[in-house]
Parts: C-alpha cells; sequence; structure tokens
C-alpha cells in the first residue's frame, strides 16, 4: 500500500518517542500509523503540525485506533477541526 505519510521517530527528553508526521494524512497513511503506534506498544506523542493534509476518514481511522490501544497516545499540533472530529470520537485533546 502506497501512501504519500512520511513518519520521523525521535526520543523525546522526557524519554517518551515522538513520532512527526509530514505529507498527507489520508485513509492508506492512517493504518501505516496504526501499525507504527501498535509496534511501539507504549505511550507516544504524535505530532500533526507538518502535515500538508488531514483527510477527515484518515483522521476518524486514527481516533478509532486510538480507542483500541491499551497505552497512551498524545496527539499535537492538530487545528480546531481535526479536534473537533477527534472528540466526535470520544478523543479529548489538549494541543
Amino acid at each position: 500500500m502506497s501512501t504519500e505519510l512520511r513518519i520521523e521517530a525521535e526520543a523525546s527528553d522526557a524519554g517518551t518517542l515522538r513520532l512527526r508526521l509530514e505529507g498527507v494524512l489520508d485513509g492508506g497513511g492512517a493504518y501505516v500509523l496504526r501499525d507504527r503506534i501498535t509496534l511501539i506498544g507504549a505511550p507516544v506523542v504524535v505530532d500533526f503540525s507538518r502535515l500538508d493534509r488531514i483527510s477527515d476518514f484518515g483522521l476518524g481511522l486514527v481516533a478509532m485506533s486510538i480507542g483500541e490501544l491499551d497505552f497512551e497516545v498524545h496527539l499535537i499540533g492538530l487545528g480546531r477541526h481535526a479536534q473537533r472530529i477527534l472528540r466526535a470520537f470520544g478523543i479529548a485533546l489538549a494541543a
């Protein structure tokens, strides 16, 4: 499955892994992101601030995936529209 999403991983000062997203988060990209987060299997921060575009469908898939995990996933760098969509799926955000 080909996608325009690029994911760069970096360790934060607090020891948490940060995933910086670049490009486009569409349905295919959401599945790639879900698989990457699942493989990490520990609390992670996902930074959406460098994305060129986020599809509502892709964001919905991300929200459903996060709801199935048994560890915390913090989402940062999201605009108001994206935050509203995630809240509709029960994902509360601060950033």
